[in-house]
């Protein structure tokens, strides 16, 4: 006899639904400054110490690398046939990642490093190998890696080095830029002045959306026209962006501007409904008010049922011909939601696949009022 699943939600009439809330928060929770991210340096350099997994004699363009390396020291090297059989060394892509706020002359950061044919890297030590911007069109040095590598543990042919490149020039992140450097880019609107400076503030993806651009701009201008004195300070220029005025007054300390802009303080409306599934990493992510209407899917043997309240109120009685029933929440004032439901699979132990294979059927049959993204 096949095993199924009773799952009940009471959807009542004209219940509000806690989704509902607006809870404060702060501009720069739910932005960052453009300019402002984590940028790489690259290199191409010789691993050598290596116990003979090395890339070998028949990998040309390591060979050719240790011997350019060799007779810059003033070894004789006529062919290269004199060096294939050394396996002890390895060409490697390395990357060091400058942190969102920028790095100084002498600082010091960790180096990522990658074997492009080598077996293993264990017990390897990185020859100085200069850096350059992961951007072809900036050109320059921008520091040296070396250092012994340490295996990051998920495979032999990759590491890290602590510590392991010297910047060897400063790398600031300029987040104010000029109303002619922002015409260009195409935003002509009249409100924004060729001799004025900006900065521009960008929505996070969870909560990017015209609505929420508009009342980031409202808030702005609310709190801080004022003290710039203008009639405006910020402007929504699409669903992600919003420029932010630099009053010239303020320009000489760009700090405290920036500071109370990401400060004021925001109504963050409900996220738009979204189910976000991973099914590499097996995680369902649940935003806003993703409600579920009365529904019946049989899915593997499990019959899910989300029912509505009887013309009396009452609570429906579903008959299976072997009963797992699990009610969830039968007094809440709102209506049910994709949470109640994994709720109720989690407490039935069922499988990660057929959750999603759930979900999938219901928004299929247009019962599910949400978004379905994928990831991974």
């Amino acid at each position: 006899m096949t095993k199924h699943f009773g799952i009940s939600f009471v959807l009542l009439a004209g219940a509000t639904t806690a989704w509902g809330q607006v809870p404060a928060a702060r501009v720069g929770d739910v932005t960052r400054l453009q300019g402002q991210g984590t940028n790489v340096l690259i290199g191409y350099g010789l691993v050598t110490g290596l116990e003979g997994t090395g890339d070998g004699g028949k990998f040309l363009p390591t060979m050719r690398a240790l011997g350019a390396t060799l007779q810059r020291f003033g070894a004789n090297i006529q062919s290269i046939k004199d060096i294939e059989s050394s396996k002890n060394t390895a060409i490697v892509m390395i990357e060091a990642v400058i942190p969102e706020h920028g790095a100084r002359e002498g600082e010091l950061l960790d180096v990522r490093v990658t074997a492009l044919a080598a077996k293993s890297l264990k017990d390897g030590q990185l020859l100085p190998t200069p850096l350059i911007y992961h951007d072809r069109s900036v050109e320059g040095l921008f520091g040296f890696a070396q250092g012994r590598i340490v295996l990051d543990g998920s495979t032999s042919t990759t590491g890290v080095i602590r510590d392991g490149a010297r910047i060897e020039r400063n790398l600031f992140i300029n987040v104010v830029v000029s109303g002619a450097q922002l015409r260009a880019l195409g935003l002509d609107n009249p409100w924004i002045k060729s001799d004025q400076t900006y900065l521009t503030l960008v929505l996070d993806d969870a909560h990017a959306g015209w609505s929420m651009a508009a009342s980031i701009a409202q808030a702005v201008d609310k709190e801080l026209a004022i003290s710039a004195d203008v009639e405006r300070v910020a402007l929504a220029v699409d669903s992600k962006n919003v420029v932010v005025l630099l009053p010239e007054h303020q320009r000489g300390d760009r700090a405290s501007w920036i500071r109370d802009v990401e400060r004021t303080p925001i109504l963050v409306e409900s996220n738009e409904a979204r189910v976000t599934i991973n099914r590499g990493s097996g995680t369902i992510v649940i935003t806003g008010d993703t409600r579920l209407s009365p529904v019946v899917i049989s899915q593997m043997g499990l019959t899910v049922t989300v029912a509505g309240p009887l013309p009396d109120g009452t609570v429906p009685v579903l008959a299976f011909e072997r009963q797992h029933f699990v009610a969830l929440d039968s007094q809440a004032q709102r209506t049910a939601n994709v949470k109640d439901l994994l709720e109720a699979l989690n407490r039935l132990k069922v499988p990660f696949k057929d959750r999603v294979a759930i979900l999938e059927e219901i928004h299929r049959a247009g019962k599910l009022h949400a978004r379905i993204l994928y990831e991974g």
